[in-house]
């Protein structure tokens, strides 16, 4: 979706950019009139040229109208879920809980670096959590906790009435300085004795 959403902006920005310069040209007379009208002869003068013409503008429409769908849905999104307590409604942000996420795998040593993106379907939660780890422990294990400790945080938080699903990613293990600087000193005293 990242893609999409570049590509949107991408062309919004060159949309209003060439009908800026061309307001600008009005505007400046850098463009004669006479030229102009000369161009807009020339068009309609030639069918293929008129053809050509119009096949763009309809690609372009395209385009900005499938850009401009692919905006509208990704902005009704919600970020945040919405549950009904005893008080009344009440909202809890994305940010909020990638906040909960994020002080979970600060405590676990084993984790070096970690990316967390919660999607929202209603009441289910989805938590995707790509995770970079340091060799030296039993990875089942590890997530197996990871889950079980994010499940319980964002539990407590939600309630029992939303459905929590947690998926973890494992994207590369990384070996420690620590394990880089026992193996050196095993090869020093291999090649010292």
């Amino acid at each position: 979706m990242k893609v999409i959403n570049f590509f949107a902006q991408l062309f919004s920005i060159f949309a209003f950019l060439t009908l800026g310069s061309l307001l600008i040209l009005v505007a400046l007379h850098v463009l004669s009139v006479d030229d102009a009208v000369f161009k807009v002869r020339e068009l309609y003068g030639s069918p293929f040229k008129s053809m050509q013409t119009g096949v763009i503008g309809l690609l372009f429409i395209s385009v900005g109208l499938i850009f401009s769908k692919t905006l509208v849905k990704k902005g009704r999104s919600s970020d945040a879920i919405i549950y009904h307590g005893e008080s009344g409604p009440m909202f809890v942000s994305v940010n909020a809980i990638e906040d909960l996420v994020k002080k979970v795998l600060k405590k676990v040593s084993l984790v070096k670096d970690w990316k967390i993106k919660t999607i929202i379907h209603g009441k289910d939660l989805e938590i995707k959590i790509r995770l970079i780890l340091w060799s030296g422990g039993s990875i089942p294990q590890l997530l197996a906790e990871l889950q079980d400790d994010v499940h319980t945080r964002v539990g407590k938080i939600l309630g029992p009435e939303n459905k929590l699903e947690i998926v973890c990613d494992v994207q590369r293990i990384e070996e420690s300085e620590q394990h880089f600087e026992v193996k050196k000193n095993e090869k020093t005293r291999s090649i010292s004795a």
